[in-house]
């Protein structure tokens, strides 16, 4: 887009030529007055009426954006909703039937009760985490990373996920989850989430996921390891960096499209991390999240 001053040049050159022209035409003196008159009027009106309409175009393409990261935020939201939700409200529907049944002994229901109220708890906790992050997400806040533990976290993550992985009878392995992290909390734990869900995913039954925590100086290494069925690496970068949704079943015919991977990569990226996927297919996968500390760390 032309800037008000070049708007004004071009204005005064035009003016200029259609006032010799016409002078030439009509057999008119040039004089001074004339061309003043062919100067001042278009400076006059041109660059104020330009610098205002590239003041609009520009506002409306800030607002424009605006709204497209919205639209974004709200897809984001929609996905983590139906994404990290699904799996917690079955596992609290398949209590709920077998408490339906009224097989149990008194203490066998205390016990199903007790289960299931944690694992409401544990869902109403990370809903209240979900709101939070949309609202700063809507609000445009920079992500601020600060020192956390991250026991807290992976306690929440795996209450999340525990029924899905009795279900597939999967043997997890946790090792060095009380961790001092620099990072954005809600930021990790949306991408631990995110990327445990698709360790159990695509894990089979009575397989094997284990996770750890290290230290290297002062950088936090977070790892995530399968013998699921692993993917190949053209359909890992698809998932990465395609704009399409790739859509893949899980082992246990779970759906998904890809969105938690590759926003889990974007969040890693702004929390100025690495992501590592080492994945062979037939044999598993191995994510590595590796994470800067902080000075005072």
């Amino acid at each position: 887009m032309l800037s008000p001053l070049k708007v004004m040049v071009i204005s005064i050159i035009i003016s200029l030529v259609c006032y010799l022209i016409l002078s030439a035409i009509w057999g008119f003196e040039v004089n001074t007055f004339g061309l003043s008159i062919s100067v001042i009027i278009p400076a006059l009106i041109s660059y104020p009426m330009s610098y205002l309409l590239i003041r609009y175009y520009k506002k409306i393409e800030v607002q424009k954006d605006e709204l497209q990261r919205l639209n974004e935020i709200n897809n984001r939201l929609i996905s983590i909703i139906a994404h990290d939700i699904r799996s917690p409200i079955s596992g609290v529907y398949g209590i709920l039937d077998l408490i339906e049944l009224e097989t149990f002994s008194k203490e066998e229901l205390s016990f199903y009760i007790n289960d299931l109220s944690g694992t409401v708890d544990n869902l109403l906790s990370f809903l209240d985490d979900i709101l939070q992050w949309s609202k700063a997400q809507i609000e445009n806040k920079e992500i601020e990373p600060e020192l956390f533990n991250s026991q807290k976290t992976w306690t929440q993550v795996l209450a999340l996920y525990h029924h899905n992985i009795e279900s597939k009878n999967i043997n997890l392995v946790t090792h060095n989850l009380e961790q001092s992290i620099y990072a954005d909390e809600g930021s990790y734990s949306f991408v631990t989430r995110n990327i445990l869900h698709n360790a159990i995913k695509f894990t089979p039954k009575s397989g094997s996921i284990y996770i750890d925590l290290t230290k290297k100086g002062d950088r936090t290494i977070t790892t995530i390891e399968d013998n699921g069925v692993g993917i190949s690496e053209e359909k890992l970068e698809k998932i990465l960096f395609s704009k399409e949704w790739v859509t893949t079943v899980g082992t246990n015919d779970e759906k998904g499209t890809g969105f938690g991977l590759k926003a889990a990569a974007k969040y890693i990226e702004i929390m100025d991390g690495k992501l590592q996927i080492e994945s062979v297919p037939g044999k598993g996968t191995k994510v590595i999240i590796d994470l800067p500390g902080s000075v005072a760390d």
